[in-house]
């Protein structure tokens, strides 16, 4: 048996996170698979305004700090964001715009 919270509870806590960060979740999708957090459509705020790659990587972080999870995985139409052990990598847009790389400490 996993130790922990089961998926259900894993996936409501992301919904509360990505809410407490002001996503639009009527453009996203998630889930939940294997210690992996699979987050794909757009990213918005509810307001409709985009994100700054400062709010995405606090969004990551409290993502991150959630239980079970150990990766958060992006298919965005509007960021491309990869996360790698160590380091987060954000671009805007498909391959244009601003990119920032930033490392983190292990878990």
């Amino acid at each position: 048996m996993l130790e922990g919270p089961s998926r259900y509870e894993v996936n409501r806590r992301v919904r509360q996170t990505m809410v407490s960060h002001n996503v639009d979740l009527t453009k996203i999708n998630y889930s939940f698979i294997n210690r992996t957090v699979y987050i794909y459509g757009r990213l918005v705020k509810e307001s409709r305004e985009d994100f700054s790659i400062s709010s995405i990587k606090n969004l990551v972080d409290d993502l991150m700090k959630l239980p079970r999870i150990r990766k958060v995985q992006f298919d965005l139409d509007n960021w491309v964001i990869c996360t790698e052990p160590g380091e987060l990598n954000i671009i805007k847009g498909r391959g244009v715009g601003s990119v920032s790389t930033m490392k983190h400490h292990d878990r």
